[in-house]
């Protein structure tokens, strides 16, 4: 019995397994970044939306007129890259460009309520418009 060929078959097969675990492992490693800088994203959006709540909020405290008018009304915080790109949404009365935003923030969508006269109240709401891609 010829022994030579046994050797060769046994590396090779330890090579395919070393070979199949290491795709497993950069599979592995490539999901978890992609999950992280989405993650990081979402964050930065989080907190532009809370930018922008408060921004809205300091208007009224401010009793700046375009924020604080009875009917209430829109306005959007638009990053400065994305303002360059669209400027049909961010050229708009009231709105601004904010050029600390990260560049995956595209824009703050704010909406500041009518003023509920029993309670004095309003509600102010933020949509944020982000990029996610990878």
């Amino acid at each position: 019995m010829n022994k030579k060929g046994v050797a060769l078959y046994f590396v090779l097969a330890i090579l395919l397994v070393v070979v199949i675990l290491a795709n497993i492992v950069l599979n592995f490693v490539s999901s978890q970044q992609r999950l992280t800088t989405h993650q990081v994203k979402r964050v930065q959006a989080y907190y532009a939306a809370q930018a922008g709540v408060n921004y809205a909020l300091e208007q009224l405290r401010l009793n700046n007129t375009p924020y604080n008018a009875i009917a209430g009304g829109n306005f959007t915080i638009c990053g400065s890259s994305y303002k360059l790109s669209n400027p049909a949404i961010c050229n708009g009365a009231g709105n601004i460009t904010e050029t600390s935003f990260p560049a995956s923030i595209n824009y703050v969508q704010i909406f500041i309520g009518p003023l509920d006269a029993t309670n004095n109240n309003r509600t102010v709401n933020a949509t944020v418009n982000y990029t996610s891609a990878f």
